[in-house]
């Protein structure tokens, strides 16, 4: 175990519940234009920048599919499903109390998130929270998005703290995989989205998708929680520097 003098947060499905709400949205795109769609699709496809997930997406359908229109669809069911909930996103479990617990041990923390400023600072507001994330990186200050390292090494530089000894908080396998690629240490916050169910007929998703316990495994360590967080940070305190 190494000392941890930083965290740095992924935004969607770690900080917010907005997963859950692209996960609605993605069955709701497949049922429309014909594709198959699953908890792994999005698990493996999550955290990317717009031109990556795009890009990614016309390998997992093949290149004869008009995925920027999905991707337009997708867009416009997010923000309908998010309007029905009165513009909320919803805090994932445990995120206040592992603010407090920052906050009460003095570990600088920042956002890296692939989102535009705009969608951060919307997310913010309407779950109060802007007050909180002073220290962020949005996906228009990298030139290369995940799983390239970029978004958290220049979080490293803005909290000051050199990678080996920066916690990076995901829920996708493009985020661990950055972190790794970066020298973090990785930690995977599993965001179950079962709950929105498959569609299992149409367009077939083409390449080998990695599970969740591959995601796990690929992690230098994994949580169920962001509760969980505060135990592993209270015993990496006491690490040597």
């Amino acid at each position: 175990m190494r000392s941890i003098h930083a965290v740095i947060f992924d935004m969607d499905g770690l900080v917010f519940e907005s997963e859950r709400i692209a996960m609605r949205a993605f069955i709701r795109t497949a049922h429309h234009f014909g594709f198959q769609m699953n908890e792994l699709m999005h698990l493996n496809l999550t955290g990317r920048v717009e031109e990556d997930c795009a890009a990614q997406m016309q390998r997992m359908y093949g290149q004869d599919k008009d995925v920027r229109a999905w991707r337009a669809y997708l867009r416009e069911q997010k923000a309908s499903i998010r309007k029905a909930q009165g513009g909320r996103v919803g805090k994932r479990p445990g995120l206040l109390a592992l603010l407090s617990y920052l906050h009460e041990r003095d570990i600088p923390f920042a956002l890296a998130s692939s989102s535009t400023r705009q969608t951060i600072d919307s997310y913010l507001e309407s779950e109060y929270l802007l007050h909180e994330f002073t220290n962020i990186v949005d996906g228009s200050q990298v030139e290369r998005g995940k799983p390239d390292p970029e978004i958290f090494l220049r979080a490293a530089t803005l909290l000051g703290v050199e990678p080996e000894h920066a916690l990076v908080l995901e829920d996708g396998l493009a985020g661990i995989t950055a972190a790794n690629a970066g020298g973090f240490v990785s930690g995977f916050v599993y965001d179950d989205l079962s709950f929105a169910g498959s569609v299992d007929t149409g367009f077939p998703i083409l390449i080998d998708l990695m599970s969740v316990d591959d995601v796990r495994t690929t992690a230098d360590v994994s949580f169920d929680t962001l509760n969980d967080v505060i135990g592993y940070l209270e015993k990496a305190r006491s690490v040597r520097q």
